[in-house]
């Protein structure tokens, strides 16, 4: 009876069992991505550069050396260009300072040939003009605008003419006056003067006579003294005669 119950519960297969319990549910061995606790993380994708990053990346690739010193020299021509501009900019400088000094000590020395000749000239018509009645501010003009040996020597002879103008009454004027500079430099000078002398004394006057001319020429040598040229060199020959 017991082996015929077995068989019939093997028999029928579709009889439910008294200690079946309902099928589990699959376990889920789905794997998320990059949630915390996963038994692998993702590793995270690398961001690509910026676009112009990018665009100079490949243009530098795509360059060859040749190519980039080019590049390198065609950069460094402004630069060359602005230090040659540079350096003639100064060299035209330069020029420009040197040829102003140049014109300028040029222009000086001209301005001192020309105030030597004219002292000069003031000088022949000083000391060739004299009269009785004026001969000691005669004297005290001529020694002012003397100077070294040659206001010396006048000095010395001053009394002896005014003793001659005063005796003869000697008189003295000038009609003609020609100076020329002949050499010198800012300091010192030697001017050609040619003086039209008329002169007179008692003789000539008791004698019913014009007035004598003569010329006389005479290398008048020049200093600057104080910014004021002095003569320091005139050889007249009436104060030859008295010297001698």
């Amino acid at each position: 009876m017991a082996t015929d119950d077995v068989g019939a519960e093997n028999e029928n297969p579709d009889a439910p069992k008294e200690d079946a319990k309902p099928d589990a549910p699959a376990e889920d061995k789905t794997v998320e991505i990059g949630k915390a606790g996963d038994a692998v993380a993702a590793e995270p994708t690398p961001k690509s550069a910026p676009k112009p990053a990018q665009d100079k990346l490949a243009e530098g690739a795509a360059q060859s050396p040749a190519q980039t010193v080019a590049k390198d020299r065609g950069a460094l021509v402004p630069i060359i260009a602005a230090f040659v501009a540079g350096v003639l900019l100064v060299a035209a400088v330069t020029a420009v300072v040197v040829f102003y000094r140049q014109a300028s000590n040029r222009g000086d020395e001209l301005d001192a040939h020309e105030a030597a000749t004219a002292a000069a000239c003031n000088y022949g018509k000083l000391i060739s003009t004299y009269d009785p009645q004026t001969i000691d501010e005669y004297l005290k003009k001529v020694d002012a605008a003397s100077t070294g040996d040659w206001k010396d020597q006048f000095t010395k002879l001053g009394q002896d003419l005014k003793g001659v103008v005063v005796d003869a009454k000697a008189t003295s004027s000038t009609y003609d006056m020609q100076c020329g500079f002949q050499s010198g430099d800012t300091e010192n000078a030697n001017v050609l003067v040619v003086i039209g002398q008329t002169t007179t004394n008692v003789n000539i006057a008791a004698a019913n006579k014009p007035p004598s001319k003569v010329e006389l020429v005479v290398v008048a040598g020049l200093k600057k003294v104080d910014d004021k040229w002095l003569v320091n060199k005139f050889d007249l020959p009436i104060l030859k005669q008295m010297g001698n």
